[in-house]
């Protein structure tokens, strides 16, 4: 009898142990890169364009840049790519320095009573920030210069999985960049009109 209790408990744990293999974990989504291959290029008067990155990720809360999963800096990166062209003066450059490109976590106070039981509160808070200068240098000294920032934030509920977290980051990164790139352009534009072909 006790031998047989024996085999009951191995076959049921050997059941357990293939079901449990059976079951797939949901598939790792994949986010494309942001780009802006679609907008017309700003063609500016200079050889050369440079990018320098002045933003140093802490790797550490409440920072989750390194949680993304299209990077802020690496967006801009694209932008420059993307819509800027360097056409002409040789005596020029532009210089494009990445000042700031974070995603920061706040922890939301959860509420007290019997209204945090039955509902599903908004436990996290993620603010996104890119701010970004854009400079001509002429060999001459004369020089312009024009920055553009853009922030966004979102809340987000208690349970929530790490794909739908990471679905959340791409979204917000995404429109933050839209914003950004109307921000900059409207600047340029503006301000660097002088260098614009």
């Amino acid at each position: 009898m006790v031998g047989m209790r024996h085999v009951i408990t191995a076959l049921t744990l050997m059941v357990t142990v293939i079901l449990v293999g059976c079951v797939k974990a949901p598939p790792v989504p994949t986010y494309p890169e942001i780009t802006f291959q679609h907008l017309n290029p700003i063609m500016l008067n200079v050889s050369e364009i440079k990018i320098v990155n002045e933003f140093r990720p802490t790797l550490k809360a409440p920072n989750v840049e390194h949680e993304l999963p299209v990077k802020i800096d690496q967006s801009v990166r694209n932008w420059v790519r993307d819509r800027l062209r360097a056409s002409g003066n040789s005596g020029a450059v532009a210089t494009v320095t990445i000042k700031d490109a974070s995603a920061v976590e706040e922890i939301l106070e959860k509420p007290v009573g019997i209204k945090s039981v039955v509902t599903k509160n908004q436990s996290e808070l993620y603010k996104f920030h890119v701010l970004v200068e854009v400079k001509v240098s002429e060999i001459s000294g004369a020089s312009g210069f024009v920055t553009a920032e853009a922030a966004r934030s979102k809340s987000v509920p208690e349970g929530i999985t790490l794909n739908q977290r990471e679905q959340t980051y791409y979204v917000q990164v995404e429109a933050l960049m839209q914003g950004f790139d109307v921000e900059m352009e409207k600047n340029i534009r503006s301000f660097l009109g002088n260098y614009i072909r």
